[in-house]
């Protein structure tokens, strides 16, 4: 692969350009004065943002839509067969995978940190970046999502933040001066041989460098060494959290240091995993030299990210909300969240990926079953083909079989329906999900919105 000097960059062309991470990377571009071009099968808000920018974004995959840039950058669902991609190479263009630019992006920064994990990566990464921004420390934020106030990225010069996807062991390709890990898990395991291999993969992440890693998960306490400082609740750690109470919104605690308390924190966002996410905030900025003023007054202004826990509007009289859970881990989580917070509530769920699905598929049953007013929508394959035992379907089959009610929904139509007729029977309605659900019942509800005025 060619040299890059990414401050010799004239243009480049983005293929996947509407993804969160890659829409990230051209923002980067833009604000760098670098001409952005890219295409994307749909549109959606982040390529009109990058429109409005001055970006040139194609909604087809075509040959024609490489011109003489300086550089084709590409997502990790872009096959070789892309004609783009293929153009590109014939030409010679020089090419590179995302994490390979984002690599290239990191370089620039005498410090940076890694926020890598099987589950809350992008509340965790909006947690530091919205607390160097109060201490007033100027960071470059890469995120897997959409904070309220920044979206997805932010550029700034004094310390990269960047969510640190484990996908195809992209995080190998990052080099933080410092290492956080939240959790190890059997997500994301079409990538990996089996849990040693995922292990041995986040071990190099850390290797040679900071590392802060949650004492409490038993799957990363293999990552520990001489250079690691460690966080949990429940186990002996460098950064506890005491005192947990939930205060009727979130939770409160005390935030200690080396087992000397050293401030009270009261937490907007619900959830004992965000006590966790919290306390890894708190840890990596005290590493980073952060005043502890300033991560408490951060953390009790932060409302969470899009899509994490999200009230997303009433369509035709029914208070939904939306979350990002497409684990089971993750999913326990936040119905644990609404049984507290509501008596009476439906929850539809849509599975992400056929093998995640196939894989996990007793666990997803175990935390499924025993839920009320339980939908199960077709499954977002993302970049997969059809395999009937990661189907949906046969989710809700075996969820039936087990014991639990459930109800299939195979098309969009039956899915509105159901969630305006169900609404009226509870007090709301969670639609869960990595994939297009959250589009969906968010286009109905705005829709719904207009034509109610």
């Amino acid at each position: 692969m060619k040299v890059i000097d990414i401050n010799k960059l004239k243009s480049v062309h983005f293929v996947g350009v509407g993804g969160i991470s890659m829409s990230a990377l051209a923002l980067f571009c833009i604000d760098r004065k670098i001409a952005v071009s890219g295409s994307d099968i749909n549109a959606n808000s982040l390529t009109e943002n990058l429109e409005n920018l001055g970006a040139k974004i194609y909604y087809t995959h075509s040959e024609k839509n490489v011109s003489d840039c300086d550089l084709l950058v590409y997502s990790s669902a872009v096959l070789d067969a892309n004609p783009e991609l293929k153009k590109a190479r014939e030409k010679g263009i020089p090419t590179m995978k995302r994490i390979e630019f984002l690599s290239l992006i990191e370089s620039l920064y005498l410090k940076s940190v890694g926020v890598a994990g099987c589950h809350g990566k992008t509340t965790t990464t909006a947690m530091i970046a919205n607390s160097l921004i109060l201490a007033g420390v100027n960071p470059t934020v890469f995120l897997g999502g959409e904070d309220k106030v920044f979206g997805n990225f932010r550029v700034g010069k004094d310390v990269a933040v960047i969510e640190a996807c484990e996908y195809k062991k992209n995080l190998l390709h990052l080099h933080p001066t410092i290492a956080l890990v939240l959790n190890l898990d059997n997500d994301h395991m079409d990538s990996y041989a089996d849990m040693e291999d995922l292990t041995d993969t986040f071990k190099r992440f850390c290797k040679g460098r900071i590392s802060v890693i949650n004492a409490d998960d038993i799957n990363s306490q293999g990552l520990f060494d001489d250079s690691t400082v460690t966080f949990g609740i429940k186990n002996r750690a460098t950064y506890t959290a005491k005192d947990i109470k939930f205060n009727g919104e979130g939770y409160s605690f005390t935030a200690c240091a080396y087992s000397q308390p050293v401030c009270k924190i009261n937490l907007r966002v619900s959830g004992l995993h965000n006590v966790y996410n919290a306390l890894a905030c708190f840890a990596v900025c005290h590493v980073l030299g952060v005043e502890s003023k300033h991560v408490k007054g951060a953390l009790e202004n932060f409302s969470s990210v899009k899509r994490r826990d999200e009230f997303l509007g009433e369509f035709k009289g029914v208070k939904v909300f939306g979350d990002y859970a497409h684990h089971p881990k993750e999913i326990d989580s936040i119905l644990s969240v609404f049984s507290k917070r509501f008596e009476d509530f439906a929850v539809v769920f849509q599975p992400h990926t056929y093998s995640r699905t196939k894989l996990l598929i007793k666990d997803f049953v175990s935390v499924l079953k025993d839920t009320e007013n339980l939908y199960i929508y077709k499954t977002y394959p993302a970049r997969e083909k059809f395999d009937e035992q990661g189907d949906a379907k046969t989710l809700a089959k075996n969820i039936i079989d087990s014991g639990g009610k459930c109800e299939y929904i195979r098309d969009q139509e039956r899915l509105l329906s159901v969630i305006e007729k169900v609404g009226k029977k509870v007090d709301a309605v969670l639609v869960l999900g990595a994939g297009d659900i959250y589009q969906i019942v968010e286009d109905v509800i705005k829709k719904d919105k207009i034509e109610g005025r």
